[in-house]
């Protein structure tokens, strides 16, 4: 029962989320224990999503306040989840007991890693929508020296381009095992976790750095890859971006101690810049010459035929799946708190899912059978399914030819904005470029 739940989660995961990038597999142990530690920014999807990406079965823990929802209690006790209560969330009275109850909460992990099983906990101690990690709690360290065996301490980076939306994308990020302190005390632990985590997730002091380094790698990032990234990344897109962006947070926190003026009015310039492009359905590397009229029409071509062929499919899935699909989003956002809650609004969306679209499926199902006999319900059963999904796929492609089109339609038509905007984009660039050097300069004086 709980390997067909963890089948489920997986495919819901995979559904949700357009792209799940693992790297790193390597350093996950084939067998013996494993204590995975991971960042916590999406609540309950975040465990979800390494259910996904993790081949071995995981035990993880959870704040004790999901087990007050009948039905999900009962899906977390099939997973094994183990409660921990999180400070705060009791009175004074209760914390004592909670404190006991965590006590006997990370004897069960402990005596789960001497089994040779892997566990996974969230070290922030709590899920959160902040631009850094949280200071650790001291959890992970006590269950890993209460463990009688050696745990092999994994750490796992979960990074979402934009964790709430469906059909977004995930990239898990798994760093080499942490190595032992030299006094392995619970304090030296939770210190040495730490910089494990921070190696391999984005930190930065607020949002707004996030999004200035976000439009530079828009404008730069292939420059960046070419220059200060070894190609350990791989071919992997995301964690192509991910390394990029690491880069440029460290860029920016260096040389704004040295060039604070000139780093301040580039980020200001390069991400209005990179607004303005967005409203105009426009990216940097659009504004390059377009591409030949021969290639065009191949690419017309292929794109009809597409269309032609999914167009069918996909408006049987719009006719049979718009109404709960709007209303995943709609009710998730209006749960009590969800505006201030980004880091569950992932969850809610699933949860409304789950409730709304087997009820749908049942009647529209049952409206054929009735409608047009046995037969046809028994096409429906297969059919509905099989639109839903292709109306996704044929969505985002024709999304992406969409903004082709665009692209091709302003330079046919505005040639001269065009020609305006490029030279913008190359005079930021060749600031861009005055930057990297600086910092290249600095980071090579401090190697010496």
């Amino acid at each position: 029962m709980r390997n067909a739940l963890v089948r489920f989660v997986r495919l819901l995961v995979g559904l949700f989320y357009r792209r799940v990038e693992v790297t790193g597999l390597e350093h996950v142990p084939r067998e013996g224990p494993v204590l995975f530690i991971a960042n916590h920014n999406n609540g309950l999807v975040d465990p979800m999503v390494v259910l996904h990406a993790i081949p071995r079965p995981v035990v993880f823990v959870a704040k004790s306040t999901l087990w007050k929802i009948p039905v999900l209690r009962w899906l977390l006790d099939l997973l094994g989840c183990v409660p921990v209560v999180r400070r705060g969330e009791e009175d004074q009275k209760i914390s004592l007991k909670g404190e006991e109850r965590n006590r006997d909460s990370f004897e069960r992990l402990a005596a789960v890693l001497d089994e040779g099983s892997t566990t996974l906990v969230f070290p922030e101690g709590r899920s959160h929508s902040d631009p850094r990690l949280s200071e650790l709690r001291t959890g992970a360290a006590r269950i890993l020296l209460l463990s009688k065996e050696s745990p092999v301490v994994v750490p796992l980076g979960l990074w979402f381009t934009k964790k709430e939306e469906f059909r977004s994308e995930v990239l898990v990020r798994i760093g080499a095992p942490v190595p032992t302190p030299r006094d392995p005390t619970v304090e030296a632990w939770t210190e040495v976790m730490g910089k494990a985590l921070e190696a391999v997730t984005l930190n930065a002091d607020d949002w707004e750095d996030h999004e200035v380094a976000a439009a530079v790698d828009a404008l730069y990032g292939e420059r960046i890859r070419e220059d200060f990234l070894e190609g350990g990344e791989g071919t992997a897109p995301l964690a192509r971006t991910f390394s990029t962006l690491r880069v440029l947070l460290a860029a920016r926190a260096s040389l704004e101690k040295a060039r604070p003026g000139e780093v301040s009015s580039l980020a200001c310039r390069v991400r209005t810049f990179d607004t303005f492009l967005r409203n105009l359905s426009l990216s940097p590397s659009s504004l390059d010459d377009p591409p030949r009229v021969r290639t065009i029409l191949r690419h017309t071509l292929s794109a009809l035929a597409r269309v032609l062929l999914g167009f069918p499919a996909a408006v049987v899935g719009v006719v049979a799946w718009w109404v709960p699909y709007r209303l995943c989003g709609f009710l998730a956002k209006r749960v009590p708190g969800a505006a201030k809650e980004r880091d569950q609004i992932a969850l809610y969306k699933l949860l409304a899912g789950l409730g709304l679209f087997p009820p749908f499926f049942i009647a529209e199902v049952a409206a054929i059978w009735r409608a047009e006999g046995p037969a046809w319900g028994a096409v429906a059963v297969v059919l509905l399914p099989f639109a839903g999904i292709s109306s996704l796929l044929f969505y985002e492609y024709a999304a992406w030819r969409e903004r082709q089109v665009r692209e091709l339609l302003a330079f046919a038509f505005f040639p001269g904005g065009i020609a305006r905007l490029r030279a913008r984009r190359d005079a930021l660039v060749a600031e861009c470029d005055r930057l990297a050097e600086v910092f290249r300069t600095e980071a090579d004086n401090r190697r010496t």
